[in-house]
C-alpha cells in the first residue's frame, strides 16, 4: 500500500532554496535518512528530486518527493510507502511525475 500526495502553494517563495523546501517536509519525522538527491529539469525548470526513509511515530517510511518552484509557487508531489512495499508503486508515481505541468495563469 502506498499513498501519493500532491500540494502546491502560492505564497512568494520564490526566494527559499529548494533543498529548505524539501526538509520543510519531514520536520515531524525521525530517523530521516537521504538515499538519494538531485536536481533535475521538471516543467520546464529545476526541481529537486529526493528519495529517503524516516520514522513517523517509530513507523517506517520510504518516499519519493519532488519540489518544484515556478511562477510564485511551489508543488510537492510525493510517493510515501512501507519500505518494502515502495519499489511496486515507483512505476505509476513516475508517471505523473513525467506528466506533471502547471497550468498558465494568463489569457493566450
Amino acid at each position: 500500500m502506498a499513498t501519493i500526495a500532491i500540494n502546491g502553494r502560492c505564497r512568494g517563495e520564490d526566494d527559499v532554496p529548494l533543498t529548505a523546501l524539501t526538509q520543510h517536509l519531514f520536520l515531524q519525522f525521525t530517523e530521516r535518512d537521504i538515499l538519494s538527491q538531485e536536481v533535475v529539469p521538471m516543467d520546464g525548470r529545476e526541481a529537486m528530486h529526493t528519495v529517503l526513509q524516516a520514522k513517523l511515530d517509530g513507523v517506517p517510511k520510504k518516499f519519493d518527493v519532488w519540489v518544484l518552484k515556478k511562477d510564485g509557487c511551489v508543488y510537492d508531489l510525493l510517493l510515501v510507502a512501507h519500505p518494502a512495499h515502495f519499489e511496486r508503486s515507483l512505476d505509476a508515481f513516475g508517471h505523473l511525475v513525467r506528466g506533471f505541468s502547471t497550468l498558465s495563469t494568463h489569457d493566450s
